[in-house]
């Protein structure tokens, strides 16, 4: 069983003692027991505030039904490569991270960047998720290719499953936005990664965010009409069902929230974790990124003025694409 792997990384979600595996299912030194089916562990707590975890069952009902962001298409390792290496950022992230390193991804959704990092077979990549649904599609792809150094769970971002100071790289790109406390999220999961280690947090932004509101108004009066006002709906080379997952997950989402850079980089302040680098970047490229970003590197962190003017830009570019962006830290 390829969670007896990872089994010294995990923890108990609610008493954060350790976990040893019993046939097939994980229990805690104070006996709880979680089993694990269909190859992934079902480590999904409640939160504890009541308020959160009515936000927080809104959220995994959605995405159970609308599994972000599927697999049309993707029938092979090499062809899942070569969906995300076209990203730009997936083989930025590919290069930056060791071949040795232990991998966290929360929220992982239906896994492809999990699986798609974890083709360097000397990783440990983990995917967590609150969605079965979308976890099942992940383990999947995992198992038809036999990617053994991966592993799903399903858990929740406010009571991690994994122990503290653990994983070399957390990632969790479009995720925090849609929790009831995005800062208090990522505080959580800054306490998962090994100090020298990296974070990548993705977000909505405030400012890029803003032609989708505008959209999403448009869409809401009309009853839907006009969906091609959205670039990514007028795509030839997606099929329509993911098109509609696009399109629920941008349009009818049941909480989300906006943040600017300069909000996050506080959070980077705050908590003491060194700015490196941004996807777009927030500031100046380093000499020689014209074929790549150097994710890991540091890169000039600008000023307040510089990141109003680069997020002002957005609206027109990443914009487009719902106005995700993405900061790299350094824990220190």
């Amino acid at each position: 069983m390829s969670v007896q792997k990872i089994v010294p990384l995990l923890r108990c979600p609610g008493s954060h003692t350790d976990l040893a595996l019993q046939g097939e299912d994980l229990i805690s030194e104070k006996g709880m027991r979680y089993p694990i089916i269909d190859g992934i562990a079902r480590l999904l707590t409640p939160t504890k505030s009541p308020e959160e975890e009515t936000v927080r069952q809104k959220m995994q009902k959605f995405y159970e039904q609308f599994t972000f962001p599927g697999y049309d298409g993707i029938d092979s390792p090499g062809i899942l490569m070569d969906k995300a290496r076209a990203s730009a950022f997936g083989l930025w992230v590919d290069q930056a991270i060791s071949p040795f390193a232990t991998v966290l991804e929360v929220g992982c959704g239906t896994g492809q960047m999990t699986n798609f990092l974890g083709l360097v077979s000397t990783r440990t990549l983990i995917g967590v998720d609150q969605s079965i649904a979308s976890l099942k599609l992940g383990q999947g792809f995992k198992e038809r290719f036999g990617l053994h150094n991966i592993h799903f769970l399903q858990g929740n971002i406010f009571q991690m499953p994994i122990k503290e100071n653990s994983v070399d790289v957390l990632i969790c790109s479009g995720v925090l936005h849609h929790t009831p406390d995005p800062k208090g999220g990522y505080e959580e999961l800054l306490k998962l990664v090994k100090p020298g280690g990296k974070i990548l947090i993705g977000l909505y932004n405030s400012y890029a965010r803003i032609p989708l509101g505008i959209r999403k108004m448009i869409f809401t009066a009309t009853g839907n009409a006009f969906r091609s006002l959205d670039a990514h709906m007028r795509r030839k080379d997606v099929d329509q069902s993911k098109k509609e997952i696009w399109f629920a997950d941008q349009y009818k989402n049941p909480h989300e929230s906006w943040h600017s850079v300069d909000e996050v980089l506080g959070w980077f302040d705050e908590t003491h974790v060194k700015f490196l680098s941004g996807v777009p970047a927030i500031a100046a490229n380093l000499p020689g990124e014209e074929a790549g970003l150097r994710l890991f590197e540091e890169h000039p962190k600008g000023s307040a003025l510089q990141h109003a003017m680069k997020q002002l830009g957005w609206m027109f570019t990443i914009g487009r694409e719902g106005g995700l962006y993405v900061l790299v830290g350094e824990k220190l």
